[in-house]
């Protein structure tokens, strides 16, 4: 195997390593890591993405279909064909990423991506099976994944997204994913270059997780924060403190209620004195003393 290749797998373990210890936004360290690959390899082979992705890191159908080289499960996510590809899937991964991690946790985000991807990639070998051997690569089955959990969890949602050419928050999340969605099943049956069929796998794989994982009452008290953060309700006066709060109390992972409690905290001010409000124990409490109840 060529020492590029090797580099680049080296810096896919260290990033699978780095998300495992759920102490930075995966969105960021998977954007960093997928350029970081992408300039290793157009340096280390001098031919922007050619022969090493293809030969060596590429998911190949055919050889999965002989049981070999599985690693190219995970390796292919990394790896793009040319920079529009990658600038393209990085900018759908930064814009349904960070809103579904914030309210997922980190841990469950980096479950669906990978499982999403390894399943986009095993969909588009059975689809492919009796055709000529050919190579998958991109992250686009992963983040179809993430477009799959989104809409089963967080429908409603209005965050920034794409609807067509136009970048929005007028609409619901569900209208541009149902969009894309209607595009890929269109699609699929034209011989194009595009892996429709690994991202309608990767979809239906976050789709499938995101409802193993949605909101239960008794499981969410069971894992709620210590923290008795009701004294913050009542001076969450504004919409978009409101909307924090309820992510907060219906939060499935205590990294993440935490996270929005922060947030909360940024935007309220101790009635009595109008000073910062900071956790104390169990409870809240103003920098003067005052104690929120």
């Amino acid at each position: 195997m060529d020492v590029v290749s090797w580099i680049a797998i080296m810096i896919i373990v260290v990033t699978i390593a780095v998300l495992s210890t759920r102490r930075f936004s995966p969105t960021v360290v998977l954007i960093i890591s997928n350029m970081v690959v992408a300039a290793t390899i157009m340096i280390g082979s001098y031919d922007s993405f050619d022969m090493i992705i293809k030969f060596e890191l590429g998911f190949k159908t055919i050889l999965f279909h002989e049981g070999k080289e599985l690693w190219t499960l995970i390796t292919s996510l990394f790896v793009h064909g040319d920079l529009w590809h990658l600038m393209f899937n990085m900018i759908f991964l930064l814009a349904i990423g960070i809103p579904l991690e914030s309210r997922i946790g980190r841990g469950r985000f980096v479950i669906i991506y990978f499982i999403g991807g390894i399943v986009g990639n095993i969909t588009f070998a059975i689809a492919e099976w009796n055709a000529m051997p050919v190579f998958l690569i991109g992250s686009s089955g992963a983040i179809s994944a993430l477009l799959g959990a989104m809409i089963m969890l967080y429908p409603k949602e209005k965050i920034l997204f794409f609807f067509g050419p136009i970048l929005t928050n007028r609409f619901p999340v569900w209208a541009p994913i149902l969009v894309w969605f209607a595009i890929q099943l269109i699609m699929m049956p034209f011989d194009t270059p595009v892996a429709y069929s690994a991202h309608l796998g990767g979809f239906a794989a976050g789709a499938g997780i995101a409802w193993m994982i949605r909101p239960k009452d008794a499981y969410i008290r069971e894992e709620r924060i210590v923290l008795n953060i009701s004294p913050l309700e009542a001076l969450c006066t504004s919409s978009s403190l409101k909307e924090m709060y309820d992510y907060a109390v219906n939060a499935r992972e205590n990294e993440t209620a935490m996270m929005w409690v922060e947030s909360i905290l940024k935007g309220i001010r101790c009635p009595s004195c109008g000073s910062q409000i900071i956790i104390k124990g169990k409870g809240f409490e103003c920098v003067n003393g005052h104690k929120i109840s």
